[in-house]
C-alpha cells in the first residue's frame, strides 16, 4: 500500500483525488489545501509520492517542489495543473519533478494516466534506492583490494579509480573518472603495444597476455615501472586492471646491467687507442703534400714568407694576378712581393706579423694598379701566423682578394639607404603636416630631394582641373643655378603634348640626354633645350582619379643616368605627393562639413554630446542642452563627473553600458532617466554615433540625447493598467478552470452509473461544451500575454527540444539542423513550436518523423518544421492559420501566425498532400545569430 500526498487549493478537486486514486487498492491518499501544511505533515509521516497543483495562493507547486527538494527529500513529485504552458512544464521538469500532468479532458482517463505515473514514479525511486545500495558495496570491495585498480570503458576511458590508483597517478578522483582515458598515464613508448592488446582484448581475450609490465607517467611527468594484470567483467565491454609498483626492482636491474657495460667499454676503448695511434701517423705522412695542393688552388692570390722572410710558396692565384710565375719568385724577399704589384707599400703584413714571430691575425685594404689591365683594384689583404705540430712559429701565409665590386656597390647600397631614407622621412613629415606648413615643408623637400640626387634644380608644376594649364609652383635650384619658377606660370600644356600623353598615362617620363630625344619629342626638345637642360625626370603626382601635376628632377651641367631603383624611389615620392595634396584637399572639405553640420547641430531641438575616447573627455555640447535639464554648458563642463551625478541610480547600469559603445553605432537607443535642476527626473534617449579617424580606429562618440519623458509617462500609465487587467484574468481563468474540472470529474463518476439515454446523451453534450470552453480559455491565457513583454534572442534548439519534453509524443522521433541559430522573437515564441508539435501530433495521423532544419534565404533564413503525416488538403492551405478553423479549436495555428508576426516573421504551409505537413517559417537577417 502507498501513501501519497495530495496538495490543491480547491476542496473539491482534492475529492475528486481521493475517490479516483483509492479505487485502485494500491494506494492511501492525505490531501491538503495548503502547501504550508502539506510541509507540515512530510515531516511527520513518511510519504511514497506528492501529488501538487501549480497555481495556490501560499506558493506555486514549483516552489513547493524546490522546498521539498531543499529539505532533503527525494520523494518522487508530480505537478497536477490547470496551467499548461511550455515554460512551466520545462521549469518543474527542469527542478526535480517527476512528471507533469495537465487538467482537463477526460476526468476517468486523465486520474487512470495520474495513478499510472505514481506508480512509475514510486517504483523507480525504489529500483534507484537498490541500485545505489549495490553500488555502495562494489566501490566499498573495489577501494579495499590493496593494489592500484581501476575500471576501463570500452572507449579507453577510466570510469573508476580507487584511492592507490589515484595516488600513484598524481590527480584527484574528480578529474580521472569518466573524464580521462587510460592511455593519458602510459608512457609514448609502451603506448602503441597496449592500444593493440586493449583492441584484441575486445575480440580475441586468450590471444593477448593478462599480466605484463608498462611504465607509468603521473601527473607530474615522472614515469614509474608497473606489473599490470587485467581481465574483463562479465556481461559488459568493461575491464578492471590492478597494477603494482616494481620502479625499485627495475633500478636495481639497470644499476647492476650498467655496471657490466662500464667494464667492457672500457676494454674496447683500450684496444681502439692503439689502432688510432697507428691510423695518426700515416696521416701525418701525408699531410704536407696535402697542404701545399689545397694552397696551391685557393680562388684568391695567397703567398707563404718562412721564417727567414723568403717566399716559400706562391699560388696559382696570384701567378695569374701578378703574371709572375713560381719559379721566378720562389726565395725571393717582401721588397720581390711588392714590385710584382705595383701600388703595394712596404711593410706587407707579413713582414710585421714575422718581426713579432707571431701573434694575431691582421687585415688591411690596399689599392694598386692591375698589372694585366692597368686599373687600380681593391684589395683586401690577410695575413695569419703559421705553427708546427710542436707549437712553434713557422712563417706566414698571405692573401689577396678583389674587392673593387663590392666596394663599388657598397657605395651604391649607402646611397640607396640614404635615398629610402629620405623618402620615409618625407612620408613621417607628411603624414603630420599641418597645413599651414605645407609651402615650407614642399621647399625643403625639395631641396633634400636634389641635394641627395646630385641634381641641378627641382620643382613642382600643379595642373589645372582641365590638364590644360601648368604652373611652377615651388622650386629648388643648386648654387649657381638660375631659378626659373617666375617665368614657368601659365603655361598651356598643348605646347608639349608628347610629354603629357605619358603623365595623362601616368608613366614617369625619364631622359639622360635630351638631346636623344625622339622626332614626335621635338616641342619637348627644343623646350627643354632652351631652358639649358641636359637631363630630366618627370615623375606624375596622380590618384586613382586625378592628376594633380608632376615633380622633376633635372641638370643643367652635366648628363645623368637613372637607375630603376631611383625611378622607383621617386614614383614613391609622386604617390607620397599625390597622397599629401588629396588629404589636405579633403581636410578643407571636412572643415567646411563640420562648420555646415555646427550650425545644424546648435540649432536642434535634441541635445547632442562630442566626447573623446582617449582620453575620455566631454569636446562638445549643444545649447540645447540647457533647454533639457536646466543646466548651462559651462556648468556641465566644469566638473568631469557632473552628466554622471545627473542619471538616475536605478539607470546607471544602462548609463554605463553607452558609454562602452566605442566601434559602431549601437542597434537600439539607450533610455534612462536624467535628473534636472528643478530636482525632477525625466526620461531621454540616448543614439551613439562614432567619429572616425582616417585610419580607421574611432577617436571621439557622439551621442544625440531625445526628449521622450511624455511618451514614458503614457507607457508607465499603459503598463500599470494592463497589469491590474492580466492579473484579474489570471485569478478569473484560474478558479474556472479548476470549477471546469470539478465538473468534468462529476459527470465521469455519473457514467460509471446505469442512466437514461437521454441522460447520457445530455452529458456527452455538456461535457464536449465544457472542454471547448477549457481550450478557449486555455488560449485567451497565451493570447493575453501576446506582445506584452519585449521580444529578446532565442536559441531555437532548445524551444524544439522542450516541446518534446512536454509534450513526451509516442512513436515520433524529432531531429534537427539548426547549426546554433538564435532568433529575435517575442518570449511566446516557445508557444509557436509547441503548438506545432501538438498540431503534429493531433492531425497528422500517421506521423513517426518530424525533422526541424535551418536553410539561407537571401539574407535571412527559412525555418522549416516538416514531418511524414498526411499533410494538409491544398484547399485549405491558406485558411489553417485563421481564427476557428480546423477540427478541434481552431486556435492553435492562428496563435502561432500572430506570435510570429510580432518581430517580422512569415509563416506558411508548402507541403505535398499526402506525404506530410512543412511549415516554413521566413526570419529577417536582422532577427538571426549564429552561434
Amino acid at each position: 500500500m502507498y501513501r501519497i500526498l495530495v496538495v490543491d487549493d480547491e476542496p473539491a478537486l482534492l475529492k475528486l483525488n481521493r475517490i479516483y486514486l483509492e479505487q485502485s487498492g494500491s494506494m492511501q491518499v492525505d490531501t491538503s489545501s495548503s502547501p504550508l501544511k502539506a510541509l507540515d505533515m512530510l515531516s511527520k509521516a513518511p510519504y511514497d509520492a506528492i501529488v501538487a497543483d501549480y497555481e495556490m495562493p501560499e506558493m506555486d507547486g514549483i516552489t513547493l517542489l524546490k522546498e521539498v527538494r531543499s529539505k532533503g527529500f527525494s520523494i518522487p513529485f508530480i505537478v497536477f495543473s490547470g496551467r499548461g504552458r511550455e515554460e512551466v512544464i520545462i521549469e518543474a521538469l527542469n527542478n526535480g519533478a517527476d512528471f507533469y500532468l495537465q487538467k482537463g479532458g477526460n476526468p476517468s482517463a486523465q486520474f487512470a494516466e495520474l495513478q499510472n505515473m505514481i506508480l512509475q514514479a514510486v517504483r523507480r525511486r525504489q529500483a534507484e534506492e537498490e541500485v545505489q545500495r549495490a553500488g555502495d558495496l562494489y566501490r566499498s570491495v573495489f577501494e579495499h583490494t590493496g593494489s592500484a585498480t581501476i575500471i576501463i570503458e570500452g572507449d579507453m576511458t577510466i570510469s573508476l579509480i580507487n584511492s592507490e590508483a589515484a595516488r600513484l597517478s598524481g590527480y584527484s578522483r574528480e578529474e580521472v573518472e569518466g573524464k580521462m582515458s587510460w592511455a593519458t598515464f602510459v608512457s609514448p613508448e609502451d603506448l602503441e603495444r597496449m592500444a593493440s592488446y586493449h583492441w584484441q582484448r575486445r575480440t580475441d581475450p586468450d590471444s593477448v597476455p593478462r599480466t605484463y609490465g608498462f611504465r607509468l607517467v603521473d601527473q607530474a611527468g615522472r614515469e614509474r615501472d608497473m606489473h599490470l594484470t587485467i581481465g574483463d567483467i562479465p556481461g559488459t565491454d568493461r575491464f578492471v586492471a590492478s597494477m603494482i609498483d616494481i620502479t625499485d626492482l627495475k633500478r636495481y636491474e639497470e644499476e647492476l646491467n650498467a655496471a657490466h657495460e662500464q667494464i667492457t667499454a672500457a676494454f674496447e676503448e683500450v684496444k681502439a687507442s692503439q689502432e688510432s695511434l697507428a691510423a695518426q701517423y700515416r696521416q701525418m705522412e701525408d699531410y704536407q703534400a696535402t697542404l701545399q695542393g689545397i694552397i696551391d688552388f685557393l680562388p684568391d692570390p695567397t703567398f707563404v714568407l718562412g721564417r727567414t722572410g723568403k717566399v716559400i710558396i706562391w699560388n696559382r692565384a696570384i701567378e695569374i694576378m701578378t703574371g709572375v710565375p713560381k719559379g721566378q719568385i720562389i726565395g725571393s724577399g717582401p721588397e720581390d712581393v711588392c714590385r710584382a704589384m705595383p701600388g703595394l707599400q712596404p711593410p706587407l703584413l707579413a713582414e710585421t706579423i714575422l718581426s713579432r714571430e707571431g701573434g694575431e691575425t691582421l687585415t688591411r685594404e690596399v689599392r694598386i694598379t692591375s698589372p694585366c689591365t692597368r686599373k687600380e683594384v681593391c684589395l683586401w689583404g690577410k695575413a695569419s701566423p703559421l705553427y708546427d705540430a710542436q707549437g712553434i712559429f713557422s712563417g706566414v701565409i698571405a692573401s689577396l682578394r678583389d674587392i673593387t665590386r663590392r666596394k663599388r656597390m657598397e657605395a651604391e647600397i649607402r646611397n640607396r639607404i640614404d635615398l629610402e631614407r629620405v623618402v620615409s622621412s618625407i612620408s613621417a613629415r607628411f603624414i603630420a603636416l599641418d597645413p599651414a606648413d605645407l609651402d615650407a615643408t614642399l621647399e625643403e623637400t625639395l631641396r633634400v630631394l636634389g641635394s641627395l640626387l646630385d641634381v641641378d634644380r627641382s620643382y613642382i608644376f600643379r595642373f589645372s582641373t582641365d590638364l590644360s594649364r601648368a604652373e611652377n609652383s615651388h622650386e629648388w635650384c643648386a648654387e649657381g643655378v638660375e631659378p626659373q619658377i617666375d617665368v614657368l606660370q601659365n603655361l598651356p600644356t598643348a605646347m608639349v603634348s608628347w610629354g603629357m600623353a605619358q603623365i595623362r598615362a601616368r608613366r614617369t617620363i625619364c631622359i639622360p640626354d635630351i638631346a636623344a630625344l625622339p622626332a614626335e619629342a621635338a616641342a619637348e626638345r627644343d623646350f627643354l633645350l632652351g631652358y639649358g637642360v641636359v637631363s630630366i625626370v618627370l615623375v606624375p603626382i596622380a590618384t586613382v582619379d586625378e592628376i594633380l601635376g608632376v615633380i622633376g628632377f633635372e641638370t643643367t651641367r652635366k648628363t645623368r643616368a637613372w637607375s630603376d631603383e631611383d625611378i622607383t624611389l621617386l614614383e614613391i615620392v609622386g604617390n607620397l605627393f599625390a597622397d599629401l595634396f588629396s588629404r589636405i584637399r579633403a581636410q578643407e572639405k571636412v572643415h567646411e562639413s563640420e562648420e555646415r553640420f555646427r550650425s545644424l547641430v546648435e540649432r536642434s531641438h535634441d541635445c547632442y554630446i562630442r566626447a573623446t575616447t582617449t582620453p575620455q573627455a566631454i569636446e562638445y555640447i549643444s545649447p540645447s542642452c540647457e533647454s533639457l535639464v536646466g543646466y548651462t554648458r559651462e556648468e556641465i563642463l566644469g566638473d568631469p563627473d557632473f552628466i554622471r551625478r545627473l542619471i538616475h541610480p536605478k539607470d546607471r547600469k544602462t548609463f554605463f553600458a553607452l558609454l562602452q559603445e566605442r566601434d559602431a553605432t549601437a542597434r537600439q537607443p539607450y533610455v534612462f532617466r536624467v535628473r534636472r535642476k528643478d530636482g525632477r527626473y525625466i526620461w531621454v534617449e540616448a543614439c551613439t554615433i562614432p567619429v572616425y579617424r582616417n585610419d580607421g580606429r574611432a577617436v571621439a562618440i557622439d551621442y544625440a540625447i531625445h526628449d521622450i519623458d511624455a511618451w514614458k509617462q503614457t507607457e508607465a500609465a499603459l503598463i500599470q493598467a494592463n497589469k491590474k487587467l492580466t492579473l484579474m484574468n489570471s485569478i478569473v481563468r484560474h478558479d474556472i478552470l479548476n470549477q471546469v474540472t470539478v465538473v468534468l470529474g462529476h459527470i465521469a463518476l455519473l457514467r460509471e452509473q446505469t442512466l437514461d439515454p437521454a441522460v447520457a446523451d445530455t452529458l456527452d453534450k455538456q461535457q464536449a461544451a465544457i472542454e471547448i470552453i477549457q481550450s478557449q480559455i486555455g488560449f485567451t491565457r497565451d493570447y493575453q500575454d501576446l506582445g506584452i513583454r519585449a521580444p529578446r534572442w532565442f536559441p531555437i534548439e532548445p524551444l524544439v527540444m522542450g516541446a518534446s519534453k512536454a509534450l513526451r509524443p509516442t512513436g515520433i522521433q524529432i531531429s534537427t539542423d539548426l547549426d546554433g541559430i538564435a532568433v529575435y522573437a517575442d518570449p511566446l515564441l516557445s508557444s509557436v513550436f509547441f503548438n506545432l508539435l501538438e498540431n503534429a501530433v493531433r492531425h497528422g495521423r500517421t506521423v513517426t518523423e518530424i525533422r526541424v532544419t535551418a536553410v539561407p534565404d537571401g539574407g535571412g533564413i527559412r525555418i522549416v518544421w516538416e514531418d511524414n503525416g498526411v499533410g494538409v488538403p491544398a484547399e485549405q492551405k491558406e485558411r489553417i492559420f485563421e481564427r476557428g478553423f480546423g477540427s478541434h479549436t481552431g486556435l492553435g495555428l492562428f496563435l502561432v501566425k500572430e506570435i510570429l508576426s510580432i518581430t517580422g516573421i512569415a509563416i506558411r504551409e508548402t507541403g505535398e498532400p499526402g506525404k506530410g505537413a512543412r511549415f516554413e517559417m521566413a526570419v529577417p537577417e536582422e532577427n538571426i545569430r549564429y552561434g
